[in-house]
């Protein structure tokens, strides 16, 4: 069991961080659009050019963490 306690706080950090990260994300971006348009406006729709960039964007976040995880440790090197 204790074996797969890093598994255990390696998925609650990452939850958390990425939860916080979003609703930072989220906020940011509500800000960021009642600043830029009239008062009750609704901002335009993300384009989907947009979105594409946002998610390879995200895809190659993705592929550095997982690179640090495959990194062996100084002690095995």
């Amino acid at each position: 069991m204790a074996n797969n306690n890093w598994k255990m706080t390696a998925h609650l950090a990452g939850g958390v961080i990425g939860l916080l990260t979003g609703l930072a994300a989220a906020h940011l971006y509500a800000r960021a659009a009642e600043e830029n348009h009239a008062v009750g406006a609704i901002p335009a729709k993300i384009e989907t050019a947009d979105a594409f960039k946002l998610g390879l964007a995200l895809v190659a976040l993705i592929r550095q963490i997982t690179d640090l995880g495959a990194r062996r440790p100084a002690s095995e090197r």
